[in-house]
């Protein structure tokens, strides 16, 4: 394991970049006392590889359904793919949110977009939320919306 000075930034044009320095430094993940001082590399991160990673996607949500922004506990929320699985979606946190159960599964193989525009239609979601949720989901995929790892 490295330390943050002894990692070599990336460069954009010749100037290090921040946002590269903060990637490459790795995050130490401990569960259950297997893969102590075992370090994880946020963006290459399989975030349902184990219960931390897993929580810290729901930590990031707030305790909202990431479609619905209804409040959710612990035995109504589940992690949802934005790109599906089956349409090569992977689980890095830039693809993973937590959800209700309900949005999950009526969401299934759907895009997260059309999915959060079919709750507009249907009057779950107003104009502002809407529009809101799309934000959100650009921020997601672009990277801007990270989990907070301990």
């Amino acid at each position: 394991m490295r330390l943050p000075e002894e990692i070599r930034p990336e460069r954009l044009n010749g100037t290090e970049s921040r946002a590269a320095v903060a990637v490459a430094v790795a995050v130490a993940v401990k569960e259950d006392g297997a893969g102590a001082g075992a370090a994880i590399e946020i963006e290459e991160a399989d975030f349902l590889q184990n219960t931390t990673l897993r929580k810290a996607i729901h930590a990031r949500e707030r305790g909202l359904c990431f479609y619905c922004l209804r409040r959710t506990t612990s035995t109504v929320q589940c992690l949802d793919h934005v790109v599906p699985r089956v349409q090569q979606g992977c689980n890095s946190y830039r693809n993973l949110v937590s959800s209700c159960i309900e949005c999950n599964s009526q969401k299934g193989e759907k895009a997260a977009g059309d999915f959060l525009r079919r709750l507009y239609r249907e009057g779950q979601l107003n104009a502002s939320e809407l529009a809101a949720r799309l934000r959100a989901l650009d921020a997601l995929t672009s990277g801007k919306l990270r989990p907070s790892l301990p």
